[in-house]
This record gives C-alpha cells, sequence and structure tokens, in this order.
C-alpha cells in the first residue's frame, strides 16, 4: 500500500467513526459549584478567560485570598498553545495509568495548565491541593472532537484486530484531547473521591501518598 492509499483509508475509517462516542473518564479536581455547571452544561475547552472565571469564584466563595488569585490568574499555562482548547480524556480505567500519572491531576486544583506553574512553590503548592475534592467525570466522548485521521483510529483498529486473534505488541490504550466541548448528554456520571467506584478506577487505596479532599467544598 503507498502512502497516499494508506491515508485514503484511514480518511475513510474516520468518517466512520465519527459518527461514535468514546468511552473516557477525566480526571480532575473540582469544587461543588463546578460539578452543578458540569452537570447543567458540560464541558468546555479550557483556556486563559476560563480559568481566570473559575479562579474568581474560588475566591469569592472565600477558598483562595486575593492576592493568591492575582497571582494564579496572572501565572499559569492555560493560554499556551499547547494547552488552550484541549480537555483530555484517558479511554480506559484511569488505574492503567498508574498513580504517576494520574495523581497530580486528583490532588491539584485547577488542572495542569495552573499546577505546573505553582506545584513545587511552597505557599501557593500546598493552597491548590486544599480546595475541592477529586472527581472522575465519565463521558460519552464525540470522536468527531478528536484530532484526526491519525492514532485514535489506529489504536481503535488494533483492538479490533485483538478481538479477531492477532495479537500485537503496540500499544492500543487510548488518551487524547477533544477539541470541541463535551455536551451534557454526554456526561454519564460525576464520579467523587471516596467512593467505591472511584477507589475501583483510580486504585488510590494502594497509592504511597494517599488522596484527601478539603472539609470545605
Amino acid at each position: 500500500m503507498t502512502g497516499p492509499e494508506y491515508d485514503d483509508v484511514l480518511r475513510e475509517f474516520r468518517n466512520v467513526l465519527v459518527r461514535y462516542d468514546l468511552h473516557g473518564y477525566h480526571c480532575t479536581r473540582l469544587v461543588d459549584d463546578e460539578i452543578a455547571y458540569i452537570m447543567a452544561h458540560g464541558m468546555q475547552p479550557p483556556n486563559g478567560a476560563v480559568l481566570a472565571e473559575r479562579i474568581g469564584r474560588l475566591q469569592e466563595s472565600g477558598l483562595v485570598e486575593r492576592a493568591v488569585a492575582e497571582r494564579l490568574a496572572s501565572e499559569n499555562q492555560a493560554g499556551s498553545a499547547n494547552r488552550a482548547g484541549r480537555i483530555w480524556f484517558c479511554f480506559f480505567p484511569p488505574y492503567l495509568a498508574g498513580e504517576s500519572g494520574i495523581e497530580a491531576l486528583l490532588r491539584h486544583w485547577g488542572g495542569e495548565a495552573l499546577y505546573n506553574s505553582h506545584d513545587r512553590d511552597p505557599i501557593v503548592g500546598p493552597i491548590l491541593r486544599s480546595p475541592g475534592t477529586p472527581f472522575l467525570v465519565e463521558a460519552d466522548v464525540p470522536i468527531a472532537g478528536l484530532p484526526g485521521p491519525g492514532s485514535v483510529e489506529m489504536k481503535l483498529a488494533k483492538n479490533f484486530l485483538i478481538g479477531r486473534g492477532s495479537p500485537t505488541n503496540e500499544p492500543v490504550r487510548h488518551e487524547d484531547r477533544a477539541t470541541q466541548p463535551i455536551p451534557a448528554s454526554k456526561i454519564k456520571r460525576i464520579i467523587r473521591f471516596p467512593e467505591h467506584d472511584f477507589v475501583t478506577l483510580t486504585k488510590c487505596d494502594e497509592w504511597e501518598t494517599p488522596l484527601a479532599c478539603s472539609p470545605t467544598r
């Protein structure tokens, strides 16, 4: 098969897949009003303005002081090209990523675009680990909102072949970024720590450092 023929096959496969969803999990830490928003309105791709609004609401609720809120709003990576407009999901049970793969997302409020700038700060780092509760957002993510054609098509094809008895040593677990909003109708549930299903899906009870949630949510 030539390169152009291969690309044509991928595009044709993509045209079939865009009618379907992938069942995935988004690992995060949320306060209660954010949970209510997701259930009512779904998930919006993040950017600097969205993060600033979230920080503002956190300040208004009294969970962070004004000086800290201003610093968080000015020091983050939410507007960077490799973060803005992307909602990350893993399309496998999150525990398969291991503690090192998901624990920071569950320990820090605000997501990777925020904690990457502050997690080692002796003052702000602990503050980001205080608000909210660890959650898994379980959703049916439209394939049409994932980049492609490319990785997702190849992973699905490999999984199909494995199901037909053709083993492969190549990686088949898929994680990806949704670049379009996830409608509320696609949100299956929001699983709160330390509910049984949360522990089962993350195996956080086996982690070296236990998870915690704030008494103020």
